[in-house]
């Protein structure tokens, strides 16, 4: 199964996914949108080396989407699995109970803890920041935020930055590598860190 290219790239009604997508491809994956959750029951799952969850999208909008397209199960019984899951920005939030952005939606509930507001300088917060982080190919990266919420703590968080608030940058749970920031938007930085976790 070394050899599988495929990545499955949740479809959240959200966001512009070229750069996604040519980012996959520029590290050598194939990249095949998946809307419902039959795109996975008519391709074996095994056709698959992992997951993405991209980033763009209110909170609500996004959770609503999956419900309904059956999207939200698959993710679960991937990160039961222990199958290899990427999550960006609010492909991370997701994963938490419940997000201030949105308030009364419930997430996947897969992580305690909830996303709340930024008290940041700039609303959303957009630009640059570094890393701090003890995980080598995290650490001290410069990568490409864009957004107004974030989780603050989290025992999952394998990456913090401080922009007014401190907050996770990343996370890591079982199979799940999650990031705040946009790795796709980061250049040849954020393109060695999703080839980190997806090869």
């Amino acid at each position: 199964m070394t050899d599988i290219k495929k990545v499955a790239v949740i479809d959240t009604g959200a966001g512009n996914l070229f750069s996604l997508f040519s980012c996959l491809k520029r590290i050598g994956l194939e990249p095949v949108m998946i809307s419902q959750a039959s795109d996975i029951d008519k391709q074996s799952e095994k056709q698959f080396k992992a997951m993405v969850i991209p980033g763009q999208g209110r909170f609500g909008s996004v959770m609503q989407r999956l419900n309904d397209n059956g999207l939200s199960k698959v993710i679960i019984d991937w990160y039961l699995q222990d199958r290899t899951i990427v999550g960006i920005c609010v492909g991370l939030q997701i994963f938490f109970q419940s997000s201030e952005e949105d308030l009364g939606v419930e997430g996947l509930g897969l992580l305690e803890g909830r996303v709340t507001k930024l008290n940041s300088p700039k609303q959303p917060m957009v630009g640059w920041c570094s890393l701090n982080s003890d995980i080598p190919f995290l650490s001290d990266r410069d990568v490409y935020f864009v957004n107004s919420y974030a989780v603050k703590e989290s025992r999952f968080a394998t990456s913090l930055v401080s922009y007014g608030d401190e907050f996770s940058a990343s996370i890591q749970s079982k199979g799940l590598t999650a990031f705040q920031f946009h790795p796709e938007k980061s250049g040849k930085q954020g393109e060695e860190i999703l080839k980190q976790c997806l090869n």
